[in-house]
């Protein structure tokens, strides 16, 4: 295995302020995946209300991804320029203007708009709050916080699953969507009281050196471990894209016979999955200084989950429910590639870094969300509701991702400090 040796200045301790400073960080990026997956716990209702649809429906929501994913070439890079506070508070807001703009009409075009401003706000939110993890904590605890910031994700993932489904059933989609934006307000609130502006004084010289946008750029996406990491993340998060955020609960529905609130139910444990996962692949992650080789055994393992769900021939609620836990559990590992960007790049393009490989992750994710939805109706023959076969075909692309991202992270490097290095020789 290849190792390259760094040095970076960074904070050598934890501190109470630095938690707080994340956790409400980490509170918009629960409440950005919220949004981010609420359309798959009201499909039905948005085809019928703004008349799409199954691949309309799927462009106008992937509308979202569109947005997200170009805006982290921006993100990272005005992130470390403004600096976080002022960011966050701009994006939050946006990103609550999406969900009110989803009730306030029935053009389809207005769907489109809420999702455009969705992606537009969310596109600072897991940036915003792993850059003052990187900031306020040392960076042998990077990949844990990946993990502990994708929990948070996940749960508002499992809320924009289950709870919303349940709360769809029994007030509608729109009042859901109002208590959305109710959220997204307190959230801002929270922001504006807690998050500085300015780095801990550790970091401050280092990162006063603003590079522009564009030598921010070229640093990052001329580095090819950089390409690496964001196919490999790409490839773990797809799984959760196509079947988490869009296509899972009419899958299941069609697979198993389940109701809504039982298909729900289903695609949460994927979720489940990656909130258990997540602290503990960043964990071991960290403990053991291992990158590469646990985001190869994360893409063999989800490889041979997607080949069982996609061979499987009949399928009950039940054995669902496992298989998605299993597959979201295996796939978790994505959020080591965090830490794995902000370990290959310079420390003045820390945002960058980051935003850039949440960028390649999203943008193919989006493209593979449009993917399926075009595979299903390609299978389907045209039809409204797809059928259970072509369902159990496009599924088929899930195993052929994994293999992709499986052979990009084995072209990874691990990057250690001199000391790490000094500690694996003598052990």
């Amino acid at each position: 295995m290849i190792i390259e040796e760094r040095d970076t200045p960074e904070v050598e301790t934890t501190s109470l302020r630095g938690w707080m400073i994340w956790g409400t960080a980490a509170l918009f990026y629960l409440y950005e995946f919220f949004v981010r997956v609420a359309p798959s716990a009201m499909e039905p209702e948005l085809q019928a209300h703004f008349g799409l649809s199954a691949a309309a429906l799927g462009a106008a929501a992937g509308t979202y991804y569109l947005v997200y994913s170009p805006m982290q070439l921006l993100s990272g890079t005005i992130i470390d320029r403004f600096g976080p506070r002022h960011v966050l508070l701009v994006s939050v807001l946006i990103c609550t203007l999406g969900a009110f703009l989803e009730v306030a009409g029935s053009s389809s075009m207005l769907l489109v708009a809420a999702r455009f401003c969705q992606g537009l706000g969310s596109a600072f939110a897991f940036v915003g709050t792993m850059y003052l993890a990187a900031e306020w904590f040392p960076h042998r605890m990077l990949a844990l916080l990946a993990g502990l910031t994708t929990s948070l994700g996940m749960a508002g993932a499992i809320i924009g699953n289950s709870g919303i489904a349940a709360i769809v059933q029994s007030l509608g989609w729109q009042p859901a969507l109002l208590i959305a934006g109710g959220v997204g307000l307190g959230i801002t609130a929270l922001i504006a009281l807690v998050v500085p502006n300015r780095p801990p004084v550790e970091l401050r010289a280092v990162t006063a050196k603003k590079p522009n946008v564009i030598k921010a750029l070229k640093v990052v996406y001329a580095n090819p471990q950089s390409w690496y990491i964001g196919i490999v993340g790409a490839a773990l998060y797809m799984p959760l894209s196509i079947l988490g955020a869009l296509w899972g609960e009419e899958y299941i529905s069609a697979v198993t016979g389940a109701d809504k609130v039982g298909a729900a139910g289903a695609v949460s444990m994927m979720y489940v999955g990656w909130l258990i996962g997540g602290p503990i692949a960043g964990y071991v992650s960290d403990r053991f200084k291992i990158r590469r080789g646990l985001l190869m055994g994360a893409s063999l393992a989800t490889l041979i989950v997607t080949i069982v769900i996609a061979l499987l021939p009949s399928a009950s609620l039940p054995t669902m429910y496992v298989l998605l836990l299993l597959l979201g559990f295996a796939s978790t590992s994505e959020v080591v590639c965090f830490a794995a960007a902000v370990e290959h790049n310079p420390p003045n393009v820390m945002g960058t870094a980051i935003a850039s490989t949440n960028m390649i992750i999203m943008l193919l994710g989006g493209i593979a969300e449009w993917g399926f939805g075009a595979l299903l109706d390609a299978f389907s023959g045209g039809a409204d509701v797809p059928s259970t076969a072509a369902f159990r075909m496009a599924i088929g692309l899930l195993p052929a991702i994994s293999v992709v991202g499986f052979f990009a992270a084995m072209m990874l490097t691990e990057v250690r400090s001199h000391k790490e290095v000094a500690a694996a020789l003598a052990a």
